[in-house]
């Protein structure tokens, strides 16, 4: 497996446990923008990519999420849906 992916997939089980927690009513909503920019930037300083390309991984990590969703909380794909808004506001 690449490293790449490894680190994507590593980021992801990280934002989905934060996704999952505050859907079950734990007040961890607010860990999830600092989790995204940490995951860019680690990524980016792992010269998995440029910056953006990074960004994109991560972006492309999460819809992919979205799409698969079965029977998870509203809750749950909302959260998702901020972290996508924190990668916008991410400007590299």
């Amino acid at each position: 497996m690449k490293t790449a992916t490894m680190l994507v997939e590593h980021y992801m089980l990280l934002i989905k446990n934060i996704a999952y927690l505050t859907a079950n009513g734990v007040q961890y909503r607010d860990r999830m923008e600092p989790l995204v920019l940490r995951a860019a930037d680690h990524l980016y300083i792992a010269h998995i990519a440029d910056a953006s390309t990074c960004k994109t991984l991560l972006t492309l990590a999460i819809e992919d999420e979205l799409c698969h969703l079965h029977g998870e909380p509203p809750l749950y794909a909302d959260c998702l849906r901020g972290a996508l808004q924190s990668l916008g506001r991410l400007h590299h």
